[in-house]
């Protein structure tokens, strides 16, 4: 959707450095969704929650110096207009933001229901 309003508003130009933009966001969430498989399997298979945590934030670093290298490239060396690329970065990662809460709300609604007809009286959040 910003990839179309961006061609609708800029032409050409911005179409390609939204679809950057979003490309980038996209690229940032897989790789934290990557991370995050891994340290699950790690705290599975060692039960060592602490180099879990640490995998985590390495890789949140990993993924910030990403971010940035892949912007300031689009912009210095491809040439790709900022604004439609960082807004749509932004677009992009804020629906994966949004969608991952609507996820979550969802499983623990289902959970509460699940426990509630089971006779149990407390809920399952904790």
């Amino acid at each position: 959707m910003g990839v179309g309003v961006a061609f609708f508003l800029l032409g050409q130009g911005g179409a390609v450095a939204a679809l950057y933009g979003g490309a980038v966001a996209t690229i940032n969430t897989l790789m934290l969704g990557r991370r995050v498989h891994h340290s699950d399997q790690l705290v599975a298979s060692t039960d060592n929650a602490r180099d879990a945590m640490t995998l985590l934030y390495i890789s949140a670093a990993v993924r910030f110096v990403f971010i940035l290298a892949a912007i300031a490239a689009g912009v210095k060396i491809l040439r790709l207009l900022p604004v439609p690329l960082v807004v749509n970065f932004v677009g992009v990662q804020l629906a994966f933001v949004l969608t991952g809460v609507t996820i979550g709300w969802a499983v623990h609604r289902r959970q509460d229901k699940t426990a509630m007809r089971c006779g149990y009286k407390g809920t399952t959040r904790q």
